[in-house]
């Protein structure tokens, strides 16, 4: 069957669109890195650059919003609240079980070791105050690769926008190794790689709720509860098998959420706005 000239165009509009989105995203962050890449100023502003780094999606997403104005805000960046405790709850406990399954078999297999038992007691009075601060600061990512790009790239299907948006989200961390010292190749691989497998449950609870907040608070937990349980209660390295079990359950999570019988339960027509 031959497409439509119609279809045809709406589908190459589509792809410009997201084109553009990706350049003016991944431009934006590595433009505004340079001062912290090149050691233009001390390393304590890495702490003030990142956050400025990460409302770089949303910037451009905004701007591609203005110049398109394809719906309202709230439709095109999917920023209702209806559903978002239940989604959310379903996405932190999802991240909190996984870290958890990653920490038991490490410290099973004698791979990791507990830390003190007041020093994981300490570390838990921060997890709360840290999830905040981190949700807040998963805004400006989530707005753009999973709010407004999930609604103008819903046509693709799922695992191509989930596979596409994780490459590209992968490139726009690059500027991260200014940050994380020097390391091993195979570290730095084993660390971008591990992006990838977050982008599948995180679109998945954007396109299953129909809102982007469940991804923004999943986001945050990520960078709290996920790093408390792998990295405050056992006294960490990197291993190679407990990243690998993290990327399979964290893919198996996704899978689990957009399964037939759930999406035809839902209509699935949540995600797309």
């Amino acid at each position: 069957m031959t497409a439509s000239p119609t279809g045809s165009r709406y589908a190459g509009s589509t792809l410009a669109e997201v084109t553009w989105f990706f350049a003016i995203a991944v431009l934006l962050c590595f433009a505004l890195s340079v001062p912290m890449v090149f050691r233009l100023v001390p390393t304590d502003f890495n702490n003030l650059i990142t956050p400025i780094l990460q409302l770089t999606p949303m910037l451009a997403a905004i701007i591609m919003w203005l110049a398109r104005r394809t719906g309202t805000f709230r439709e095109t960046f999917a920023t209702g609240w209806r559903g978002t405790p239940r989604w959310a709850g379903i996405g932190i406990g999802l991240i909190a079980a996984i870290a958890a399954i990653q920490t038991a078999i490490a410290l099973a297999a004698g791979i990791w070791q507990l830390n003190p038992l007041d020093q994981i007691l300490t570390a838990a009075i921060w997890i709360v105050p840290v999830f905040l601060m981190q949700s807040v600061f998963a805004i400006g990512e989530e707005f753009g690769w999973r709010g407004w790009l999930a609604t103008r790239a819903a046509s693709w299907g799922f695992w191509p926008l989930a596979l596409v948006s994780g490459l590209v989200w992968i490139v726009w961390h690059l500027p991260v190794l200014a940050v994380i010292g020097d390391r091993p190749a195979w570290d730095i691989v084993i660390y971008f790689a591990g992006m990838l497998p977050w982008a599948p449950l995180l679109l998945a609870l954007r396109w299953q709720s129909g809102s982007v907040w469940p991804a923004v608070l999943t986001h945050g937990a990520i960078n709290s509860v996920r790093v408390y349980l792998l990295q405050s209660v056992p006294n960490a390295t990197d291993h190679l098998l407990i990243e690998v079990i993290g990327w399979v359950l964290t893919l198996a999570a996704a899978v689990w959420l957009m399964r037939p019988s759930r999406a035809q339960r839902l209509g699935h027509g949540s995600g797309r706005l």
